[in-house]
């Protein structure tokens, strides 16, 4: 009887102590500055997703260029299946831009969301100087998220005027599909290649923004997604976003 009352007593104990460590983890968190929520990863995923439709799209950018460049500087006997491997890559670069644009909308949500329920945990927290300490770890982190956001949106406004060039050039080509139809396009086609390979690097700098700061904003680690998506562990430099041009340089002007 004096056996089972100690092990009742024991049992009872661990439970009570496990409880005080697990307060006190979350207290230490908070003073800390570090916010650990589901808000939290699911802010840092969308994020990482992200990183990956900037990738893809880049790719799909590329891999349009590739077969407009063949279509035009080395025309086969028969130009439909060139053609045609360009038309097809072109429906996949706008497939993308789509879905680029969604995770873009994505990531506003998540984030939104993700200070949100900061803020609300910041009106639960006693202690004034934790409060403040919290406060003004969260503004870090919202100037961080906004500066990242807001290249990535300055980067999507340059593939709709891309797209629309190349559509353009579909368009000439599907009404005369000939060798000198292929020649009065050249000019044409050499400036959509140099903006598409703006683009392409925008998109990638922008890729490795976006995995730099999901894996910040996240609990977990996440190095394995960020190798998923080829992204780097280093955020661009101030040289490198002088370096990336804007939408005003991006967009293709209206001849070659």
């Amino acid at each position: 009887m004096k056996t089972n009352r100690l092990s009742k007593l024991v049992w009872m104990s661990a439970l009570v102590l496990s409880g005080l460590c697990l307060a006190g983890c979350s207290t230490m968190n908070s003073m800390m500055g570090f916010h650990k929520s589901p808000k939290n990863d699911a802010a840092a995923n969308s994020l990482e997703r992200a990183a990956g439709e900037a990738q893809a799209e880049s790719r799909a950018v590329e891999v349009v260029m590739i077969t407009l460049n063949d279509l035009v500087n080395r025309p086969a006997a028969d130009l439909k299946p060139q053609f045609n491997r360009f038309e097809a890559a072109l429906d996949r670069m706008i497939e993308s831009a789509k879905r680029n644009e969604n995770a873009a909308d994505r990531v506003a949500r998540r984030n939104a969301e993700y200070f949100k329920a900061w803020d609300r945990d910041l009106e639960s927290i006693n202690y004034e100087l934790v409060r403040n300490q919290s406060e003004a770890r969260k503004q870090e982190v919202a100037r961080q998220f906004n500066d990242v956001h807001g290249r990535y949106r300055e980067t999507q406004s340059v593939i709709p005027p891309l797209i629309s060039y190349l559509e353009d050039i579909r368009t000439v080509l599907r009404a005369d599909l000939t060798l000198a139809g292929l020649e009065s396009v050249k000019g044409i086609a050499q400036n959509a290649n140099r903006n598409g390979r703006i683009v392409q690097d925008a998109l990638l700098r922008t890729a490795d923004e976006l995995a730099t700061a999901g894996a910040q904003m996240s609990s977990l680690a996440l190095s394995s997604e960020r190798s998923a998506t080829g992204a780097s562990d280093q955020p661009a430099t101030e040289s490198q976003r002088a370096e990336a041009p804007g939408a005003a340089e991006i967009s293709p002007p209206v001849s070659p």
